[in-house]
């Protein structure tokens, strides 16, 4: 009995064993299944987000088709139906000729617009415009005569361009001996140098020539002191040109350079000189001994020299008086290259000593008040104002001082020409 009761025991313990195993394996399947429906249920609901977010954008598209479905509907039976609220009276006609703009009325008005303002600005520019021009200007305004018109150089080849260009264009000085010295950086117009001469340079030259002879009734001016207003006019060209004018009568010229502080003459002429006006000024050789040629027949020059600290107190001396007597007996023509007017007094000192003056003027450039002011100053030191030189004229020649009116002899006059005009200058000097 108790061995049957031990293994009734034991039978019952396994069974119980059996039993909880088999639940815990019954346990562990439940769990997974329930895992997996869990996942599918996960996966379920996210797609369900995203068919709900398909639906409604469907439905959106849906609705906005719709929309405009029935309103292409509405459009297609608007255009079908006939206003019957309008009727067409005339039918439109295209215009003959355009409303705007009227081409003529405008051309008209532009045309009037366009003279008054152009005659407006030049009386405001004459207005404006105090300087002298031409000829009328000086006999008009001063009382004075104009000697000569000097044609600006760069008009005459042709050029309106700048300053830069001008220098360019001119000719550099040939050297007038064998003592003189090339300097390409100064260069100036000479009529008795250039290859070319410029022919209406050269006629105006010979017109102030003419002038100077004529100035006075009994016999023309043996010393002329050329000056000007202010620097830069040209009043070392216009001496230097009529010295060689007047030379090419056959007359002896002597050009001083008695401009003290700024000399020009020996760059002009390209010599290098140490003796000069000064030197005999100041009692350290006599004058003749300081005359140099000038390479131009019939002309000598007499330079500066060494620039003095007192010009004015030199040009006041006896010796200057006694230098210009001196040199008039010995020359026919005495031709003087001082200092501007307003600036210095050196100009108004040799006015008194000379027998004419002759007053350089830019054209377009120096100012009336100015010009006016310098013959006030010649007329109180008691000078003899001959006229006015005009310098740098712009001026049309139109072709009629051509070359070939001239001959070859580098001045642009031919040999008949200066026989004749140095015969009529001899007998304009004897009477």
């Amino acid at each position: 009995m108790e061995a049957t009761l031990k293994e009734q025991r034991q039978r019952a313990a396994d069974k119980i064993t059996n039993e909880y195993t088999g639940a815990v394996r019954r346990e562990q399947l439940v769990n997974k299944a329930l895992g997996d429906q869990q996942k599918q249920v996960n996966v379920i609901a996210e797609k369900a987000v995203q068919y709900n977010i398909l639906k409604r954008e469907v439905e959106t598209n849906k609705q906005l088709y719709e929309g405009l479905l029935q309103r292409l509907k509405e459009a297609g039976v608007s255009a079908s139906l006939k206003a019957s609220n309008i009727r067409v009276v005339d039918s439109a006609e295209p215009p003959a000729r355009p409303a705007k703009p009227r081409i003529p009325l405008n051309l008209a008005v532009a045309a009037l617009l366009g003279l008054g303002l152009g005659i407006s600005t030049a009386f405001l520019q004459e207005r404006l415009d105090d300087t002298l021009k031409g000829a009328d200007d000086v006999e008009r305004l001063f009382g004075l005569s104009a000697l000569a018109l000097i044609p600006s150089v760069h008009y005459l080849n042709g050029d309106r361009p700048s300053v830069q260009k001008f220098l360019g264009r001119t000719l550099p000085l040939k050297p007038a001996h064998s003592g003189t010295v090339s300097n390409p950086a100064a260069r100036w117009h000479r009529i008795d140098q250039s290859e070319k001469p410029q022919a209406a340079l050269v006629e105006a030259f010979r017109s102030l020539r003419a002038s100077v002879l004529l100035s006075t009734a009994d016999h023309p001016p043996g010393s002329l002191l050329i000056t000007s207003t202010q620097p830069g006019e040209g009043k070392t060209t216009v001496a230097t040109n009529l010295a060689i004018s007047l030379a090419q009568l056959g007359q002896r010229v002597l050009l001083v350079d008695a401009d003290l502080r700024f000399p020009s003459l020996q760059r002009l002429f390209c010599i290098r000189e140490s003796l000069g006006l000064v030197s005999h000024l100041t009692g350290q050789q006599d004058w003749r001994a300081a005359v140099c040629p000038s390479g131009s027949p019939g002309l000598d020059l007499l330079l500066c020299g060494p620039v003095p600290p007192n010009p004015a107190e030199l040009l006041s001396s006896k010796s200057m008086g006694a230098f210009l007597n001196a040199a008039k007996s010995e020359y026919g023509f005495v031709i003087l290259d001082s200092s501007p007017l307003l600036t210095l007094a050196d100009s108004r000192i040799i006015a008194a000593l000379v027998d004419g003056v002759l007053l350089v003027v830019k054209s377009g450039a120096t100012p009336r008040e100015q010009v006016l002011q310098s013959q006030s100053s010649i007329r109180s030191a008691g000078a003899n104002l001959i006229g006015v030189v005009l310098n740098s004229v712009s001026l049309h020649t139109n072709g009629y001082y051509g070359l070939g009116m001239y001959g070859s002899n580098g001045n642009g006059n031919s040999h008949s020409e200066m026989v004749s005009d140095a015969r009529d200058s001899r007998n304009t000097l004897s009477k």
